[in-house]
């Protein structure tokens, strides 16, 4: 297992927790908006390892304003990481994965692409935008063995809701906690419950699964 990130500090810290409970799991830094920087990780990787079995892609930015409120540099920021990101990362194992005869990619898009939200503009965009990419890409390399699904998470526990909620503190449109409690599950999700679904999405069990969108949203998109 190789985990990827800007946040060099916290990737270390998270590969070696995994080890310390008899994982093997190393760390990389990797900057999603770069193509370079993937070909490097994932060639060093099937060096390495021999394979590229399972991509994971879960890097994302999120900044909450509207249509009018958002700037190019915004725009161009959260849709570099949260769609281009995934392109380029699929682009790069895809042919990895061709290569030893498939495997499975998870791709992280969100609730709000499949409902609307006051001010997320770039944000639902961006995580539309995923899941076109991920229906496209299971219908593309379905006959390569390779799957294709993605998830499609509400607010869970992240140092990026705190920084939501730290928006919508002074929002006289929209109150969390308000929000928060209309939800049918009257909770955020811990990030354990979210990398649950992933790992059976990756697995075997999920075999004939591709092309899906699953929330794990607390019943959010239910109603």
């Amino acid at each position: 297992m190789l985990l990827t990130d800007i946040l060099d500090d916290q990737g270390k810290a998270a590969a070696q927790e995994l080890r310390d409970k008899g994982h093997g799991a190393g760390y990389a830094r990797l900057d999603v908006r770069d193509s370079a920087a993937w070909n490097e990780v994932v060639t060093e990787l099937v060096d390495d390892k021999g394979s590229l079995d399972i991509l994971v892609n879960n890097a994302g930015v999120c900044e909450v304003s509207a249509v009018e409120e958002c700037s190019d540099e915004e725009w161009a920021l959260i849709m570099e990481t949260n769609a281009a990101g995934i392109l380029r990362g699929c682009r790069t194992a895809i042919p990895a994965m061709k290569a030893t005869g498939g495997g499975v990619i998870v791709n992280t898009s969100s609730v709000q692409a499949l409902k609307g939200s006051w001010g997320y503009a770039a944000y639902q965009a961006s995580k539309a935008a995923v899941l076109g990419l991920t229906r496209s890409m299971a219908i593309t390399y379905a006959k390569e063995n390779i799957r294709v699904n993605a998830i499609a998470p509400s607010a869970v526990n992240t140092a990026m809701l705190e920084h939501e909620k730290a928006h919508f503190a002074t929002n006289e449109y929209f109150d969390f906690d308000t929000w928060l409690w209309s939800q049918p599950i009257s909770r955020v999700a811990e990030p354990e419950e979210v990398s649950k679904l992933v790992v059976f999405l990756a697995s075997d069990l999920s075999a004939y699964c591709t092309g899906g969108v699953f929330p794990v949203d607390g019943g959010l998109s239910a109603g």
